[in-house]
């Protein structure tokens, strides 16, 4: 597939990279979508919004802003998806990724909503709560697509019967314990990809 202005092959983008393409910031771009001014969707089930790569090719040209091609910046991003039904710390932690640079990150309330995300974008790690749905099964319906053999899975939750011992097996790479910090998160998801560990 042949890529677009903005240097990538995706139809549908995320705020977050149609800020990095306008060199503005994600809330701009909220904002934007919100006032009408650009055309989105927000992704069921979620706060997250899309764009697609027609829509912001007619805002920039209408209202000639320049744009830099996204594909060079977004080597240096890492996409996170957060699931879980707490909206207030996800949108928290997102913030909080979000201000430190160097990340691209999404949410989602439950595993429909995740899959759905999913399906618009792969993420390099995806941090799913045990109380938005059943990680067994989610985890094994992404891992058989070919796109999802490089995503790291975390799973996180109050509390584990066996101890996670049974996410692990089945592919997360660690278990992230409730309330965490940023600080663990960020911990997480940065670590070389080890054998599965836990964390918090």
């Amino acid at each position: 597939m042949a890529q677009n202005a903005f240097g990538t092959e995706k139809e549908a983008l995320t705020t977050g990279e149609v800020a990095r393409i306008c060199n503005v910031a994600a809330r701009t771009v909220s904002k934007w979508i919100d006032g009408g001014r650009l055309e989105g969707y927000r992704i069921p089930g979620s706060r997250d919004r899309r764009v697609h790569v027609s829509a912001l090719e007619n805002f920039v040209t209408a209202h000639g802003i320049p744009f830099t091609a996204e594909a060079p910046q977004m080597a240096t991003s890492t996409r996170v998806l957060l699931v879980d039904l707490d909206r207030t710390a996800t949108e928290t932690v997102r913030e909080v990724l979000t201000d430190l640079g160097g990340f691209t990150v999404e949410t989602a309330s439950d595993a429909l909503s995740a899959a759905i995300a999913c399906g618009s974008s792969v993420p390099d790690v995806v941090v799913f709560d045990c109380s938005a749905g059943d990680p067994v099964a989610f985890i094994t319906a992404l891992r058989s697509r070919a796109n999802f053999a490089r995503t790291r899975f975390f799973a996180s939750g109050a509390a584990f019967p066996d101890g996670g011992i049974s996410l692990t097996r089945r592919g997360f790479e660690a278990i992230i314990h409730k309330p965490y910090s940023v600080r663990v998160l960020l911990e997480a998801v940065t670590a070389p990809r080890l054998n599965a560990r836990h964390a918090g």
